[in-house]
């Protein structure tokens, strides 16, 4: 089956999420081995917080990866797991926003991206696509 357009943009954008998730995550792990974060006064907390954000942003990172392979084979399983990451995602986010009572602007548009993909995800064109493919179909007796 052609896949349409917004499928694919739909599977672009959910591939640049998940890349965007591992880089944060590479990047925090990073910041654990930097000069600065090692040579302050609290150290080990500092890491520790690090390390736990890094966890944080992996699980999801590689979920969504997982998600992006199972879109781009037209699998229903994939349409599923990308959905659900990206409602997890979005939970996780603006819990912390409405936690700290502030507005980050870096964490906001993480937050707008992954809600304009879980948007798209449920449209009527990307959801029959996923849900009526031959991939998904029931082998005939």
């Amino acid at each position: 089956m052609k896949r349409p357009l917004l499928v694919t943009i739909v599977m672009v954008l959910q591939f640049l999420l998940g890349v965007m998730l591992a880089g944060l995550t590479i990047y925090l792990l990073a910041l654990t081995r930097s000069n600065e974060t090692l040579s302050s006064p609290d150290a080990s907390d500092e890491v520790r917080g690090l390390m736990i954000g890094a966890v944080v942003l992996g699980i999801p990172a590689v979920v969504t990866l997982v998600g992006v392979l199972g879109l781009w084979k037209e699998r229903f399983w994939g349409w599923v797991l990308a959905l659900a990451t990206d409602i997890g995602v979005i939970a996780v986010f603006v819990y912390n926003m409405v936690d700290e009572r502030k507005l980050d602007n870096d964490e906001f548009g993480v937050t707008a991206g992954f809600v304009v993909t879980a948007i798209l995800l449920l449209l009527p064109k990307v959801r029959k696509f996923f849900w009526n493919s031959p991939a998904t179909a029931l082998p005939a007796r």
